[in-house]
């Protein structure tokens, strides 16, 4: 079943099919296709369909995207989507189909191997953790799901959450505050390496069940119109991630997923057996987000985390020099090091000689990018080496951007700023010297 934006009859596509010199407008509004399996219990087989076009007051982003050549009655066409389809439930649960689906991506990022449902059931095994059998599938636990990744030759980044029963007697408040507070650390998480175009593969638990397990492959995401953001230590782009777009084997592609004030996401599902009132938010379920995995390549091995503890180290400068702290936001992501250059040159943040430094710089293919920005401008960025060891400094270049170069290189010019600086306990003194390279500035204090 082929789909069109526009409306068109019998001889308008005849008249596209036989002159190409005409239905440019057509096949310009081609949708995708969606196969319905011909079997007693009707399925939803391959399916490609194109996102949502952004809507100017909302920045929807759906980087979890691929090209796939299609062809609509001998007319070549290509469609910028992720496939989707419905599980089989003799070969595959809700786990493999997610799975098959972020493997489209990481096969054609990474080149890597692109299993179909059956192989990646047969490749999770069943590793006996649990009770059951490979085929008929009911479904993958956390190991398998890992095991599947690593059979494909990614590696899989795992991050495990906890619930609200295992918070003790601690008082119901504090649960929820705690409850909120992951929430953003995972906000986070998933934004940095949705960025680069990963799929990222959400665990949930229905209703907060046990036995009620999902997986989703998240393809996309919005950020709040608002600029208000969470206070927190440190103020985050991600904080504003207010609705997460899925592959949900159930509810089809590009499923809408949003947040609850107690740190839990509210899901497409409807809360009863009424499926005509899913598109009312108040009727719909709600989720605890279990785990998150992420399909890697290997020589990507610095972590989100890591890059956001050396950001926390970093903050002691702008305590020193930059006094309204609150009103600094940082983005923190993963991304490829030709696009985040080619991005810098349509940003230009800063002209001239420091822009070409920076353009001219050997970097590694992946690099985490955290951009400290100040009313939505940049003014200073850390790029980091993802392909390093963590037991090293994997700090390559830190850019300060105008406003904030002339004031930091009148602070930084001065000895007695550098020795303050060295000796704070909260400022890692092996950013100074790239820095100074950055700003043209000599070393004149040193470490004692």
């Amino acid at each position: 079943m082929h789909f069109f934006r526009v409306a068109f009859d019998r001889a308008a596509l005849d008249a596209a099919l036989l002159d190409p010199k005409i239905g440019q407008e057509l096949w310009d509004s081609y949708l995708g296709y969606v196969v319905v399996k011909p079997l007693p219990a009707r399925q939803i087989g391959a399916t490609l369909l194109r996102p949502y076009t952004p809507a100017a007051d909302k920045q929807r982003v759906y980087p979890v995207r691929r090209p796939y050549a299609v062809n609509v009655l001998g007319k070549q066409l290509v469609v910028e989507t992720l496939i989707f389809q419905e599980q089989d439930n003799n070969v595959s649960a809700c786990a493999t189909t997610a799975l098959w689906m972020a493997f489209h991506k990481t096969a054609f990022q990474f080149q890597t191997a692109l299993p179909s449902p059956y192989h990646i059931t047969a490749a999770s095994r069943n590793l006996f953790y649990r009770q059951g059998r490979t085929f008929p599938s009911t479904g993958l636990d956390q190991t398998q799901i890992g095991e599947a990744i690593q059979t494909v030759g990614l590696v899989a980044e795992l991050r495990t959450y906890r619930q609200d029963d295992e918070w003790g007697a601690a008082p119901a408040a504090e649960v929820g505050f705690r409850m909120q507070e992951q929430l953003l650390g995972a906000k986070g998480f998933i934004y940095a390496y949705l960025r680069l175009g990963l799929p990222v593969l959400l665990f949930l638990l229905l209703d907060g069940r046990e036995d009620q397990g999902h997986l989703i492959t998240v393809t996309g995401y919005r950020l709040a119109a608002s600029d208000v953001l969470p206070t927190t230590d440190i103020s985050l782009a991600s904080d504003a991630l207010d609705r997460l777009y899925a592959h949900d084997d159930q509810m089809g592609p590009f499923a809408r997923y949003s947040f609850t004030d107690d740190g839990k996401l509210l899901t497409p599902w409807p809360a009863g057996e009424h499926w005509e009132t899913a598109e009312r938010w108040p009727d719909h379920r709600v989720a605890s987000l279990y785990s998150v995995f992420v399909p890697l390549a290997a020589d990507i091995r610095i972590t989100y985390e890591q890059v956001f503890r050396q950001v926390g180290l970093f903050e002691q400068l702008f305590t020193d020099t930059i006094r309204e702290r609150t009103d600094i936001v940082w983005d923190i992501y993963l991304d490829y090091s030709n696009h985040y250059k080619d991005e810098l040159r349509r940003l230009r943040p800063v002209e001239g000689e420091p822009l070409r430094r920076i353009l001219v710089s050997s970097l590694p293919k992946y690099v985490w990018v955290a951009r400290a920005t100040l009313q939505k401008e940049p003014i200073l960025e850390l790029i980091f080496d993802a392909t390093d060891l963590h037991t090293g400094f994997y700090c390559l270049l830190v850019n300060v951007f105008d406003p904030l170069r002339a004031s930091m290189a009148t602070w930084l010019g001065k000895a007695t700023f550098q020795r303050q600086l060295l000796k704070a306990p909260a400022f890692d003194a092996r950013f100074l010297p790239l820095l100074l390279q950055d700003l043209e500035l000599p070393l004149k204090a040193r470490a004692s």
